[in-house]
């Protein structure tokens, strides 16, 4: 039945790409013109190593003895491990491996552990992980159960929890080169690539089965996480063609899911991605820039995932109106959290004023205490936006 639906999914992929390539490429996704050369200054590039050490150094002291990584510090009480916030956090390690990619391989372990089968999911689902609650004494484990909310047993969705961990599987292993740990965990990683798949809905997924809605974040993360699966398949398929079908499948997904997000999510009149639609294609809600969360915030997403070039004229004009609506360098928004994923998509984009602008502002606000609101996520985002200008020379 696997092979059968495997290979209708390949033919819906094959046609779409087929008559998707007869479509023009719309004209604001060209390039902008303007390629922004990044230059540090001395004190800048002191402020983003201290930053990119100091919140690597956080991070790697938030795992766990059984390397699961919660979402901020404890030593005694309870903290809670989500999977996909931890995920950000590996991804931050990642780009400081010399020092920590034994914590990242530590915690992929732990996420392979815990992943669910078809009879433990409450949505008979394999390949999910759900949310995690640990009670600790003095830093030690004393308990770690499912966190369950609503009478469920808990996760925010199926499709960002995979996508994510597949993007941590295959930075780890382009910065480690260690292709025994992914051929060894061949079967599993092609559990998690299904599980992000399995609430397709012609070229989008929902969140999670029972609740049926196709976010353009999830499927921004989604459009990367099948790029990673593509890589990590080709490289389990060249040990063992038995993943041959799995492999091609994955390999005609992304364009399919970019085209679609462009079909059905970009709003070619008034110039914005929607944040989310239903099965039926209606929005989830109307869009206004004055709504920092989704609608505002989630218009940087096709940007930070590569579904549009970020020199091209539409990243340009979302960024831009983003920053006209808010003063997010300085934390001058209508929420609390600190939102590293804006300051990592002023990263992408070469604004360094404005990363180091937030930086500094991070620094008093968020590093010095690493206190609520600040969780690991964040921290990692930071992290990752500091190294990507760092390297960026």
């Amino acid at each position: 039945m696997k092979v059968i639906i495997s290979l209708i999914l390949i033919l819906i992929m094959m046609v779409s790409n087929f008559f998707g390539s007869f479509n023009t490429v719309p004209e604001d996704l060209g390039s902008a013109g303007n390629k922004v050369e990044i230059e540090l200054s001395v004190a800048e590039k002191a402020l983003l190593t201290t930053v990119f050490e100091t919140e690597t150094a956080w991070l790697a002291s938030l795992q766990l003895e059984n390397g699961a990584i919660p979402m901020t510090y404890a030593k005694n009480g309870v903290v809670a491990v989500n999977p996909y916030f931890a995920d950000f956090a590996a991804l931050a390690l990642l780009d400081n491996q010399e020092k920590y990619a034994d914590k990242v391989k530590a915690y992929m372990d732990w996420h392979f552990s815990h992943l669910n089968t078809a009879d433990t999911d409450y949505n008979r689902v394999d390949g999910t992980i759900y949310d995690y609650s640990v009670t600790l004494e003095n830093g030690k484990i004393v308990k770690e159960e499912i966190t369950v909310k609503d009478g469920k047993k808990s996760y925010d969705s199926t499709d960002s929890y995979a996508a994510t961990f597949l993007m941590v599987l295959n930075k780890y292993y382009e910065k480690t080169g260690d292709t025994d740990y992914i051929i060894e965990n061949g079967d599993d990683i092609v559990r998690v690539a299904e599980a992000m798949f399995s609430t397709i809905n012609m070229g989008l997924t929902y969140a999670k089965p029972d609740y049926k809605v196709m976010y353009l974040m999830d499927n921004c993360e989604v459009y990367e996480g099948v790029k990673c699966a593509e890589k990590l398949l080709k490289i389990i398929s060249e040990k063992d063609d038995a993943y041959a079908l799995t492999c091609t499948k994955f390999s005609y997904a992304s364009e399919w899911i970019k085209d679609t997000i462009e079909n059905k999510l970009w709003n070619s009149e008034e110039k914005h991605y929607e944040a989310g639609i239903f099965a039926d294609s209606s929005a989830i809600s109307d869009f206004t820039w004055d709504e920092f969360y989704p609608s505002a915030t989630s218009q940087m997403f096709p940007i930070i995932h590569g579904v549009i070039p970020a020199d091209s004229i539409r990243a340009e004009a979302l960024y831009n109106s983003f920053c006209e609506e808010y003063n997010w360098q300085e934390f001058d928004i209508p929420d609390s959290f600190c939102w590293g994923s804006n300051a990592y998509a002023a990263a992408v984009m070469g604004d360094t004023d404005s990363v180091i602008t937030y930086m500094e502002y991070y620094v008093a606000k968020c590093m010095l205490t690493h206190a609520y609101p600040l969780y690991n996520a964040d921290a990692a985002k930071v992290a990752m936006a500091a190294y990507l200008l760092l390297n960026a020379e």
